[in-house]
């Protein structure tokens, strides 16, 4: 019996249905704390304000490190798993003590692509060497860290770049559940029309490439297709003012954020699913989309575009801020509306045979037995 407590920032619908899935295995006993309750940024992206406590749940926000550990009487004895969130003074407790924990984080660049606002040529120079100043953090995993999990490749090769050993590196990814159908979303399909549907979800701003995704649609030259953007407005109405510049305006659908809980009605109005961030840790909607059977379209600074798109078998994956790129993946649908049913098919096999929330549990276990994990009998 593996003993597991994996400490978050704050409760996620993309990760529940992980931690679901690991308190169902006979051979795992697990806990999660979470040190934030959901904030009011995250609700109004269209996350629940109340998360359902489950039994191996517990919120530690606003207690000592001492009051946290307080709540495991027996938080020795577990492999604790800790996201780049947590204070170092945990880390330090725990390397103190003797503790056993891992890393689990998304690929590092969050703060580098903001200061360098977002100019991603000049991120992507700039990136080796922000990884390899990271010495304290190396150090610490090097040296203590029984294994660093990453969300992807991006991750794993941020890690490798600092100087982790390969051997202590493992894949562990965002594993929401599988979408269930709906159907589709009235406001789309009034929108829409005949006309196909290119979807993008994720809030409005300059790190999800709003503005490259708009440039790149207004030069496809057709009255078969429209786009849908539905998430958060953080540019304050400037993206619909350069909708209106580039004539697409009546192609163009703002929708607005929308509750997770109907999401999927927006996923059943769409044809073909497009995430041109800028950069992206991960980007779990590429999940929700793959779950539901849409072809993907995803940049290469998106943590997920490397895994759930199989180029060529259920979408493309192009260069991230890059307009030419995202404009000729876009083209490949517009000319060839048959792939659209064979990508989405190979889409849904890609999500149901490698990204469901069993399959990452698996991937957790797999990854502590091979870094050497302690197993604690009950």
């Amino acid at each position: 019996m593996v003993k597991v407590c994996i400490w978050m920032d704050v409760p996620s619908h993309y990760q529940s249905a992980f931690f679901n899935a690991l308190d169902r295995r006979d051979d795992v006993d697990i806990k999660v704390c979470y040190v934030q309750g959901v904030s009011k940024a995250r609700v109004a992206q269209g996350w629940s304000s109340r998360h359902t406590y489950q039994s191996y749940e517990c919120c530690v926000a606003g207690l000592s490190l001492q009051e946290r550990l307080a709540s495991i009487p027996d938080w020795e004895e577990y492999i604790h798993i800790i996201s780049s969130q947590i204070s170092y003074e945990q880390v330090q407790f725990f390397c103190a003590h003797g503790a056993t924990w891992c890393h689990w984080s998304e690929a590092p660049g969050f703060r580098l692509a903001e200061l360098v606002s977002y100019r991603m040529r000049l991120f992507r120079l700039l990136k080796p060497l922000m990884l390899k100043s990271k010495y304290k953090d190396s150090l610490c995993l090097r040296r203590h860290a029984l294994a660093v999990f990453g969300q992807g490749s991006m991750a794993t090769q941020s890690f490798r770049t600092m100087g982790v050993p390969a051997r202590k590196i493992f894949d562990l990814y965002y594993s929401p559940s599988p979408l269930i159908p709906m159907s589709p979303s009235e406001a789309v399909v009034q929108f829409a029309g005949r006309r196909n549907v290119f979807l993008n979800v994720g809030a409005l701003c300059q790190r999800k490439g709003i503005d490259v995704l708009l440039r790149a649609f207004s030069k496809l030259d057709t009255e078969d297709w429209c786009l849908v953007l539905c998430g958060l407005d953080r540019a304050e109405g400037s993206y619909q003012a350069l909708a209106r510049r580039l004539g697409i305006a009546e192609q163009v659908l703002f929708l607005g954020a929308y509750p997770v809980e109907q999401i999927a009605e927006v996923y059943a109005a769409a044809d073909v699913f497009i995430l041109s961030s800028r950069f992206d840790g991960w980007g779990a909607v590429l999940n929700e989309a793959a779950s539901l059977g849409l072809p993907l379209i995803g940049t290469d600074l998106c943590g997920a575009s490397w895994h759930i798109i199989k180029e060529g078998v259920n979408g493309l994956r192009v260069k991230s801020e890059s307009l030419s790129s995202l404009k000729k993946a876009m083209k490949f649908y517009v000319m060839d509306t048959e792939k659209i049913s064979f990508h989405g098919k190979a889409s849904k096999e890609i999500y149901f045979n490698e990204f469901t929330p069993e399959r990452n549990a698996l991937r957790l276990i797999e990854g502590l037995k091979a870094s050497g994990g302690i197993i604690h009998e009950k």
